[in-house]
């Protein structure tokens, strides 16, 4: 397996030199450093009285710890590592720990590559991240040259449906396609007519801005406006007033939080904030009212969200996250899932073995038709070689052959302060 995370290596290191124009003394100091690395385990072999059981199953985490979703990578990468400690506790995997590698995706392409680089070179093989759409499309290649599976627990861009991955790429997180549709319903049960929405341009606000607009058209709704803003931008009082222009009953807001506030705060500069404003899974839990500096001024504003079915499994989870989380909370936004995400390519490698190729083998088996089970159990079956049908903490999941969830659940939420209390929850079976 060393050799294997060596090669994988060499072919991200080449990708990378191939993609920055690097020069060839760049390369040829990447390839020896490369050489050293291989070289050492065959002097180990010689020196070690007895060698483990199996290899590790070393996955790596790649949240926000910086950037515009920093205010929710921690919290995130928290479910992550709860499914770690739990595997652990339980024995890991073919009876040795599982360890994770924690790196910094930020919401930016260049910096979660270079953590995904740090992560290979440490031996990961499975990666839960990234946590924007647009950050996991820009490293999916480099993931997929070096054969390391990524499942991210928050990736709702519509465009991964329709990529070929090699089977190296799942979510537990549903497309926004669905969100648009939840969104939409919610806007038209309300009674609202016209709607104009204000967006980040990227991958995840433009796939979501295009579904909700198109799903709240097919009900019968006029949309006024669409309003792009540049996911970097620092000042927003145009877009701001774009988007209020034609009085719409309300206003749509697909934002993350740090850009989130530079929009809100001249919105209620603006008196826009006195119109209706309904959200989405960007900013729930981010605390925008102390984040914004708005006080009251986003009580009763709604949202939606991915969120997590009733049941066994979430009852479990919460109960464990609420023991490890800084304020007792037992959930936080796509926590649920990326505990599944870890819990999925745990169940795999526990049944297939501990290599990206082979984790990615087992992805889709794991999430359906077999025996139902919750959390480590799944685990304990799996390398027994029973076929199971894991129920995560986000609810039933059901990947299908693209690496998409085909069972959701939508929170429907509201804004209390800084806090997001869920009014109503939507459950879509497979």
């Amino acid at each position: 397996m060393r050799n294997r995370k060596a090669l994988a290596l060499i072919a991200v290191l080449a990708l990378i030199a191939a993609a920055c124009g690097g020069s060839d003394g760049g390369s040829d100091d990447a390839v020896e450093e490369v050489v050293e690395t291989t070289e050492a385990p065959a002097e180990e072999a010689t020196t070690t009285t007895a060698a483990p059981a199996s290899d590790p199953l070393v996955l790596a985490s790649l949240m926000p710890l910086s950037g515009d979703l920093a205010a929710l990578g921690p919290g995130i990468a928290l479910g992550a590592s709860l499914a770690v400690q739990q595997i652990n506790a339980a024995g890991g995997i073919n009876g040795v720990p599982v360890e994770l590698i924690e790196g910094d995706s930020g919401c930016d392409g260049a910096i979660a590559l270079d953590s995904l680089t740090e992560a290979i070179a440490g031996g990961a093989q499975g990666v839960m991240g990234a946590a924007c759409s647009g950050t996991s499309l820009a490293i999916l290649d480099t993931a997929i040259a070096a054969e390391v599976v990524m499942v991210s627990p928050s990736n709702t861009s519509p465009q991964f449906t329709k990529m070929d991955k090699k089977g190296f790429y799942a979510r537990t997180a549903p497309s926004d396609l669905l969100q648009g549709d939840v969104l939409a319903s919610l806007l038209l049960e309300d009674g609202v007519k016209s709607i104009a929405i204000i967006s980040r341009a990227d991958a995840y606000g433009r796939g979501l801005a295009e579904a909700t607009a198109s799903a709240f058209e097919a009900g019968g709704g006029v949309v006024k406006n669409v309003v792009y803003h540049a996911p970097d931008a620092t000042e927003f009082n145009s877009e701001v007033t774009a988007v209020g222009k034609g009085t719409p009953d309300a206003i749509v807001g697909i934002l993350f939080p740090a850009t989130g506030c530079g929009v809100l705060q001249p919105a209620f500069e603006q008196g826009l904030l006195d119109t209706p404003w309904y959200m989405t899974d960007g900013v729930k839990d981010a605390g925008l009212a102390s984040l914004c500096g708005l006080g009251t001024a986003l009580d009763g504003m709604k949202g939606t969200a991915p969120g997590a079915a009733a049941g066994e499994a979430l009852e479990a989870f919460s109960a464990a996250y609420s023991q490890v989380s800084e304020d007792g909370s037992g959930n936080f936004i796509f926590a649920p899932q990326a505990y599944d995400a870890v819990m999925l390519m745990a169940i795999s490698a526990a049944a297939n073995g501990v290599t990206g190729p082979e984790i990615a083998s087992g992805l889709v088996a794991a999430s359906s038709g077999g025996e139902k089970c919750i959390g480590v159990a799944c685990i304990a079956l799996a390398a027994d070689g029973v076929d199971v049908d894991y129920v995560g903490a986000s609810g039933e999941i059901e990947l299908n052959e693209a690496g998409d969830p085909t069972a959701a659940t939508y929170d429907i939420w509201t804004t209390e302060g800084d806090v997001n209390p869920v009014l109503k929850s939507v459950d879509f079976g497979s």
